[in-house]
């Protein structure tokens, strides 16, 4: 048994050749576990593997067994935080394509954005996963670019062939930008979501996450059917920018004679 510098109490091991299924298993979770409160409180660079071991009760050799390093380990505690949203989102998309063969965008909406909500107002969970989430967006490191890969470019590639069966004649790269706003709106929320509600004045319940999750589909599926505005207006609306831009010109001429 090893022992660290630290505390004299028995530490669990690395699982040997003969070790259980199980307790290994539960050994990783209970790292994960410990990794994810101090992650999400503390941030990446501010959490030691001293403080893991010690809040998981394993030595480093386990945390190391199971993970390799602290960076995987962070990567892993995001990824199962967020897996289950996106086989939650799949699930709704698959049953709204089953319902109809195409399945409706604001269906779609609905598959792309009530899991997200779902797991943020999560009984136990509702300060977790922001933070967790803060802490990829807001640290060093580029977690973003590194997580974007691992957890959300099969469902959005998912999401975004959704939307060509649903909105024939949208270019794909409008589509995908659709798709980057949307998200955009959900991470916002995820972040800011517990000042929004008490600038707004509303009570936490049910209620208000019903009527959130509505306002969110509602504002998400308007967003998406304005991609496929009629190319006339379009064309119509060129005219006009240039316009703006000889005026902008001209006014700028104007300055430099005076």
């Amino acid at each position: 048994m090893i022992h660290t510098m630290y505390d004299s109490t028995p530490l669990a091991e690395p699982p040997g050749p003969g070790e259980p299924a199980g307790r290994a298993q539960a050994t990783r979770e209970r790292i994960l576990d410990a990794a994810e409160r101090l992650f999400a409180e503390h941030g990446f660079a501010a959490t030691s593997h001293r403080q893991i071991t010690a809040e998981a009760g394993v030595n480093l050799a386990a945390v190391n067994y199971h993970f390799g390093s602290k960076e995987e380990l962070f990567l892993e505690v995001v990824r199962r935080r967020l897996e289950p949203v996106n086989r939650r989102r799949l699930e709704m998309l698959e049953e709204a394509e089953r319902r109809s063969g195409v399945a409706r965008i604001e269906d779609i909406a609905r598959a792309f954005a009530e899991p997200v909500l779902e797991a943020r107002e999560e009984s136990g969970r509702a300060s977790v996963l922001p933070k967790l989430m803060a802490r990829v967006v807001g640290e060093p490191g580029g977690w973003a670019e590194k997580l974007l890969p691992l957890v959300f470019a099969s469902v959005a590639a998912r999401f975004l062939s959704s939307l060509e069966r649903a909105m024939p004649g949208v270019k794909r790269e409008d589509l995908l930008w659709g798709l980057v706003f949307s998200a955009g709106v959900l991470g916002h929320y995820m972040l800011l979501g517990d000042l929004i509600r008490r600038v707004a004045g509303a009570a936490p319940g049910a209620d208000h996450e019903f009527r959130t999750t509505e306002r969110m589909v509602d504002f998400i599926t308007a967003g998406l059917k304005g991609l496929r505005r009629a190319p006339s207006a379009k064309k119509a609306a060129a005219p006009r920018r240039a316009e703006r831009a000889a005026a902008e010109r001209q006014r700028g001429g104007g300055r430099k004679k005076t």
